[in-house]
């Protein structure tokens, strides 16, 4: 299961994965998120440099933010997606057809990095949660260092993104997007690392808690 959803040429990353992928989040999904949040018009659309590809990095607060993040700042992503994803068939079938691949968390599969590497031979971004999972806690923590791993392999600069969720007066949640300045792929691992970690906490008015 996970070697056959894990691995994707860059010609998976065709005009019916990129039509599928726009539908789903700017025709489907996108309503989905309006039922359920208020959503706040995104910042920092001037940071994105449409004649680049990113890998678009953020912290991860609801199932909704792979397709949030496309629908308000127009990209198509590919993201690294959990492997649990792809064990059921409307999940699998969603996360295949926009352009996701699999990613086990304990032991990261060959074919899963040869697929992201691959990415920069297409039109598409590359999209991860660099906490692995989703936390609303107002707190960043569990940082791995592999997206800074995969930037400096691919030689493509990162895209640092806040994505806020909080509850208003009326007891309604918003939802918003804020991005960054693009963090250099030159730097070393660490800085990599430390600056997006730094960047999306002040985007996002979290507290960056290191390991």
């Amino acid at each position: 299961m996970t070697t056959k959803f894990s691995t994707k040429t860059p010609k998976s990353f065709n005009i019916w994965r990129r039509t599928f992928q726009y539908i789903a989040c700017n025709a489907v999904i996108i309503n989905m998120i309006k039922a359920k949040y208020k959503i706040i018009k995104a910042e920092g659309i001037e940071n994105i440099d449409r004649s680049k590809k990113y890998i678009v990095a953020s912290n991860h607060v609801t199932g909704f933010d792979p397709f949030f993040i496309a629908n308000q700042y127009k990209l198509t992503i590919a993201y690294m997606a959990k492997k649990q994803l792809f064990e059921t068939f409307w999940s699998m079938l969603l996360m295949d057809w926009c352009g996701a691949f699999a990613v086990d968390r304990d032991k990261v599969d060959v074919s899963t990095i040869k697929t992201a590497l691959s990415i920069k031979k297409t039109n598409w971004h590359l999209g991860l949660f660099p906490q692995g999972t989703r936390s609303n806690t107002g707190k960043l923590e569990n940082i791995t260092k592999g997206f800074a791993s995969i930037a400096k392999k691919m030689n493509t600069d990162i895209l640092p993104i806040a994505i806020i969720v909080k509850e208003n007066e009326n007891g309604k949640k918003t939802m918003q997007l804020k991005a960054g300045e693009p963090i250099s792929c030159q730097k070393s691992v660490e800085e990599i690392v430390d600056e997006w970690a730094k960047t999306v906490c002040k985007l996002g008015g979290f507290e960056y808690v290191q390991a």
